[in-house]
């Protein structure tokens, strides 16, 4: 396998509803932001070419290795800008495209702590819209994260036994359950280091394949039109 060293980081923030690109070097076993841009609402997320632009130019890259989106959880629209960007960028620069989970890009710090506590696994638990959440986990051992759900905040009941709480709602989880859950002491959302390396480990097959798609928790909100679709052209 060809040495990955300039990796492209992209994600559209769902609580925030921001755009975040940046240009990451790995050397050995660290990872450098050599540039990046964020960008705050949907003026973000449809700027997200315009400040993959910027980053390139910034980091002096004529090409990436590797391209890295987080693919969920998310709004459809920042999910499908996001996805459809790392497709054509690795399609142009003919390099690999990879997608990790917000869970996944936190996974190496969230799975060190659960084992040192001895606890039965970590909840990321994202904000969603119309009252509910988002929410992921993981057993103590697994280096990736199992099904994503869709939850009402009102109605959710916290899995028995200790977890740790990461994600971007982690006082008002706690709120619910309070006695078993513990809040780990970390920002909400992956930083570009962390979502590049859970990338390049999702390349060398240190986590299970997944497909660098979106991935829709929710069914779509559109509906068909009620007299149906227009006939096709002749």
């Amino acid at each position: 396998m060809t040495a990955i060293h300039r990796i492209v980081v992209l994600d559209a923030a769902p609580a925030t509803m921001q755009a975040r690109v940046a240009c990451v070097l790995q050397d050995a076993s660290r990872f450098r932001i050599l540039s990046a841009r964020t960008q705050a609402g949907h003026d973000g997320i449809g700027n997200m070419a315009c400040l993959l632009d910027e980053v390139l130019k910034e980091a002096r890259w004529d090409r990436p290795d590797l391209v890295v989106v987080v693919i969920g959880p998310g709004s459809f629209t920042g999910l499908r800008t996001s996805c459809s960007l790392a497709a054509g960028l690795a399609f142009g620069y003919d390099c690999p495209v990879v997608g990790v989970t917000r869970g996944e890009a936190l996974t190496d710090a969230l799975s060190a702590y659960v084992t040192q506590h001895n606890l039965d696994g970590w909840l990321c638990v994202t904000a969603a819209r119309s009252g509910r959440w988002f929410v992921e986990s993981a057993a103590p051992d697994s280096l990736t994260s199992g099904p994503v759900v869709a939850v009402r905040q009102a109605d959710w009941d916290a899995p028995s036994g200790h977890w740790l709480i990461a994600g971007d709602v982690i006082e008002d989880v706690l709120l619910k359950a309070p006695g078993s859950l513990k809040a780990f002491p970390i920002p909400g959302e992956a930083g570009m280091q962390e979502i590049a390396r859970a990338g390049l480990n999702r390349l060398q097959g240190h986590i299970a394949p997944r497909p660098a798609l979106p991935l829709y928790v929710d069914p779509p909100e559109a509906k068909l039109p009620a007299a149906g679709l227009r006939a096709r052209p002749q």
